[in-house]
């Protein structure tokens, strides 16, 4: 397409070109067209000497900036941009460039992972996680003579296990013909409660020590390894070997055997429950 043609068409969209001054009179010259300057000097202002303000994208006046054919093309003479061009970020010698480089300005660059921190808040969880403590015990006081401990080993005792600790009270002289209420003490006592081993240790024996103190009995019977484990002092574990008995003060005596689910799993543990029992009697029980 003819430039000329081009331009009018350009003109008829309301697109206005901006070339310099030499080109538009070099064309003119060459087509045989009137003068650059008559028309021109037909277009209102187009000789003030003051310029239009060109008005930027947001609406608002550039001022004291000409945007003429003579100051776009004069710069382009002389390797610089014009005012106007600089404002807006226009590179005439290379835009794609220009593009491009305004593109990869806006990356915004990864932020490198603090492998120590996060190394460290693994271990710290994990740390959390080991030191999770969940320990249940279920009481039981046929008389007031012995109190009966046993560690709840994944679910509470279920009719055999009671089963068998009735018959055992009662090769010993109690005489109950059913369980009294079972009592459960367990930690954590509460939702979220922190606490490391020594913090459980101490509950548990703050408690029991609580309970003989309101409720005093001769014999403490203690089933299975979990219950000497949490309910004795170290000093008391120390002095105990395996199953049998140990007294933990001037009243009160423990007698630590296999625990309801080991003896119903493997029957000859009642024989070593029987040895740690035989020497005991308990008087019956008034229910």
């Amino acid at each position: 397409m003819e430039k000329a043609l081009q331009a009018e068409y350009l003109q008829t969209l309301g697109i206005v070109q901006y070339v310099s001054r030499d080109a538009v009179i070099e064309e003119h010259k060459s087509a045989g067209s009137p003068s650059l300057k008559a028309k021109l000097a037909a277009q209102p202002g187009a000789f003030d000497t003051e310029p239009a303000q060109a008005k930027s994208a947001t609406g608002e006046s550039m001022k004291g900036e000409s945007v003429t054919v003579e100051s776009v093309a004069t710069g382009q003479a002389a390797g610089k941009k014009s005012p106007v061009a600089a404002r807006i970020n226009i590179d005439f010698e290379s835009p794609a460039q220009s593009k491009k480089s305004s593109k990869s300005s806006a990356k915004i660059a990864p932020q490198p992972v603090d492998q120590t921190t996060a190394a460290a808040g693994q271990n710290r969880a994990a740390e959390l996680a080991a030191e999770l403590i969940e320990v249940q015990f279920s009481l039981w006081q046929p008389n007031a003579e012995v109190l009966v401990c046993s560690a709840v080993e994944g679910a509470l005792a279920d009719a055999e296990q009671m089963q068998l600790l009735t018959n055992i009270l009662n090769a010993l002289g109690a005489a109950v013909s059913r369980l009294p209420q079972m009592e459960l003490v367990e930690w954590p006592p509460y939702a979220n409660a922190e606490g490391d081993e020594k913090d459980v240790r101490e509950f548990l024996s703050t408690l029991l020590q609580a309970r003989l103190s309101t409720r005093p009995v001769t014999y403490l019977l203690l089933m299975g390894e979990a219950a000497a484990d949490w309910l004795l002092s170290a000093e008391q574990r120390a002095g105990s070997k395996g199953y049998g008995q140990l007294a933990l003060s001037a009243g009160v005596t423990a007698l630590m055997v296999p625990s309801l689910s080991a003896m119903i799993a493997t029957p000859q543990l009642k024989a070593d429950a029987w040895q740690v029992l035989k020497s005991v009697s308990f008087a019956p029980s008034s229910s």
